[in-house]
């Protein structure tokens, strides 16, 4: 691993109530770190950030645990205090949201949160749309580089996955999703659950719109439940995992959409393999949406431009010719290894941290 070339994050942690065994709430940033051995399970040799013991030696202070955390153990006001606090050093703070759902941060100007399920309407102030940080799934197939796909006529496209068969669950699913709506907009629950429509919905719904497509080849496997239905690290599991990735590996371009959070894991499966994305926008806010040109490396379409679905696709397809095509497998696989891979993001958040550091000593 190469030397990071900027100088470490300092920061100061405000709350020493936090410990270990409330490891699910944990910020990506210190997990890797407690306890240390796990540097190498990360493939991290050091670490970028370290953790100083005085506010007057930090950077940024940072609060140990999610804000999910903090909500859930109604410990609402050490979180205002410790943010009162950084306010009055003149530091910034770190705040993570994680989950499915978007949950709304204190408002103040000195926090930067950092959000799992982001909603672009209600990104607002400083703030990071995290990727999922997915294992290589080279590694789990044994591969040491992707499989390249020659450019055809036709585009094909993969899908595998959880969506609604029939009616049934998706008005159950809509009914949960109206009662979560309303108990957010009465303040009796926190968490944005998103748009009434289900997700398997939607996803069912689009599959059926390119299935109709005699200008494209599809393979879509769909699930009936979410990972169908297995437990993790069962031999089950393992086969469904390897018949997911051999479906994006075995297409050109995977549909990738949002699940039960404003955002797609597949994404970034896809790009690890090598493959394009034909991402549908649900409101969603693209990790370093403001250095990557993401309309180069995915298919881009808006939710409500779902009527040009076939144009789009097509367009993308036939900008390609046989040497464009094997780059840009090329660069998604080499895009994915830069910014979301773990080591990847964590130089990206460095570079984040350092300009702002920057703009805030100029202001």
């Amino acid at each position: 691993m190469e030397e990071f070339l900027f100088k470490m994050i300092r920061l100061f942690i405000d709350d020493n109530n936090y410990d270990f065994s409330n490891r699910k709430y944990l910020v990506d940033i210190l997990k890797p770190f407690y306890p240390i051995e796990n540097l190498k399970k990360y493939n991290l040799q050091n670490t970028p950030f370290k953790i100083v013991d005085s506010v007057f030696k930090s950077d940024y202070f940072l609060l140990p645990l999610t804000w999910n955390y903090y909500l859930e153990k109604k410990k609402i006001s050490n979180v205002i205090e410790i943010i009162e606090k950084a306010k009055c050093n003149g530091k910034k703070i770190l705040i993570w949201v994680s989950g499915d759902y978007y949950l709304d941060l204190p408002e103040s100007e000195n926090v930067i949160g950092l959000y799992s399920s982001p909603y672009k309407s209600l990104h607002l102030g400083s703030s990071i749309a995290l990727p999922v940080i997915i294992k290589d799934p080279l590694h789990f197939l044994s591969l040491n580089k992707i499989q390249i796909k020659e450019y055809s006529k036709i585009p094909s496209i993969g899908f595998c996955g959880h969506t609604d068969i029939n009616l049934i669950p998706s008005i159950f699913k809509t009914a949960l999703l109206i009662y979560k709506r309303i108990k957010f907009a009465l303040k009796i629950d926190c968490n944005y659950a998103g748009p009434i429509t289900p997700p398997t919905l939607i996803r069912s719904k689009i599959l059926k719109k390119i299935e109709k497509i005699n200008k494209i080849k599809t393979s879509f496997i769909r699930r009936r439940s979410y990972q169908g239905g297995e437990i993790k690290n069962t031999e089950a599991f393992q086969l469904l995992k390897k018949d997911f990735y051999n479906n994006i590996i075995d297409n050109q371009y995977t549909l990738c959409i949002r699940g039960t959070g404003n955002f797609s894991a597949r994404f970034y499966e896809t790009l690890a393999l090598g493959r394009i994305p034909i991402f549908i926008n649900t409101n969603c806010v693209l990790p370093f949406d403001n250095i990557i040109n993401w309309q180069r490396h995915i298919v881009f379409i808006e939710y409500d431009e779902l009527d040009q679905l076939e144009e789009k696709i097509i367009n993308f397809h036939k900008s390609h010719n046989f040497n464009s095509f094997l780059r840009l497998q090329e660069e998604n696989r080499s895009l994915w290894k830069t910014y979301f891979n773990f080591e990847g993001f964590m130089d990206e958040l460095i570079k984040f941290l350092e300009n702002n550091l920057c703009v805030t000593s100029n202001d």
